[in-house]
């Protein structure tokens, strides 16, 4: 029975109501119990006629043949099921419905070797045991993942005070410095070009951060903070992101009206993967791509632009393509000289 999900919610409802012999459903009860199930979930009602609807489908073999009997009670019907160990729940897995689970158990996949995961291998394997899952087939979709990245030691710890909300004693330190401790109230675990980073909000800072993006490689320890209270975020996590490449966040400033110019292929390359949400196609000729882009340029931002330099141009503002040339002006200094230095 391939379903979505508010679809099974309902016929889940129906089939409670429908094995229920010590009462009598009429049609206008089985909408209020539909109702009643969908109304945890998104609110939402359905008809009378969307139930006629469910209990027809049902009674199909697609359905599953659902023993569906219509009773009179005087002028009025109800509805039962008229074998009384029928059940919906008890159907065995359709092909379709193997094949999907199956595939999501592959794509689950990807999450083992994460460390102190093995709950998750665990998982893995009592279903595939259950549903006799042949998962030694080639996988049809893949994550890329460094399992030996550095800080990822610290996920789960992370993810769990995240969920339990447990303020945090951090000790960091930046690459060629010695380490300091910094309390973190941590609110979202975040990953950006294979690399994870914790989303928080820091105490007794000097600027007043909002948020404060920590990555994981240069955490060192972890200890819980007992005696303070979290401090939960206020508002939508994902609105400060939304205006910047990555994770490099940039609080007081205002978002920049950008156009750049790419050559092709670069163009090309470009529309197909927009560096960011904002992006628009100005201008199309048979050299050139004009996109513009409102956003925050940060430091992630210009490295995409760098990689572009030999095949992209930023026309406007002017102010950023200084910026940005002055980058690349330094990294081929920067190349020279250690040439230089093996000759």
């Amino acid at each position: 029975m391939p379903v979505n999900k508010y679809s099974f919610i309902r016929y889940r409802a129906l089939d409670k109501c429908l094995r229920d012999y010590s009462h009598r459903y009429y049609i206008s009860d089985l909408v209020d119990a539909c109702n009643a199930a969908l109304g945890s979930y998104n609110g939402a009602s359905v008809s009378e006629r969307q139930v006629r609807a469910d209990m027809a489908f049902m009674q199909r073999e697609a359905g599953g043949g659902a023993p569906i009997e219509k009773l009179m009670d005087g002028h009025r019907a109800y509805y039962r099921y008229s074998d009384p160990d029928y059940s919906i729940l008890n159907l065995p897995m359709s092909q379709g419905e193997f094949n999907q689970l199956s595939s999501t158990i592959q794509m689950l996949g990807r999450f083992k070797g994460l460390p102190d995961n093995s709950w998750m291998e665990a998982t893995l394997y009592r279903l595939q045991s259950t549903f006799n899952i042949d998962n030694t087939n080639p996988s049809w979709v893949r994550f890329s993942q460094n399992e030996e990245l550095e800080g990822l030691r610290h996920f789960s710890r992370l993810f769990e005070a995240i969920s339990k909300c447990i303020v945090l004693r951090i000790d960091y330190h930046k690459f060629g410095s010695d380490s300091w401790s910094r309390e973190i109230h941590p609110y979202q675990l975040r990953q950006y070009n294979n690399r994870w980073f914790l989303v928080g909000y820091e105490e007794n800072q000097s600027k007043g951060l909002p948020l404060v993006v920590l990555p994981l490689d240069r955490i060192d320890t972890i200890q819980e903070c007992e005696d303070k209270e979290f401090k939960p975020f206020v508002g939508d996590i994902e609105k400060p992101f939304e205006d910047i490449v990555g994770v490099s966040l940039m609080f007081g400033v205002s978002r920049v009206h950008i156009l750049i110019r790419a050559y092709r292929p670069t163009a090309d390359y470009i529309k197909t993967k927009p560096i960011h949400h904002s992006q628009q196609i100005i201008d199309i000729t048979d050299e050139y791509i004009d996109f513009s882009l409102d956003l925050i340029p940060n430091y992630e931002f210009e490295t995409i632009m760098l990689t572009y330099a030999d095949n992209c141009e930023i026309l406007e503002p002017s102010t950023l393509r200084e910026k940005i040339s002055e980058r690349a002006a330094l990294i081929e200094k920067m190349q020279k000289n250690c040439i230089s230095s093996k000759e």
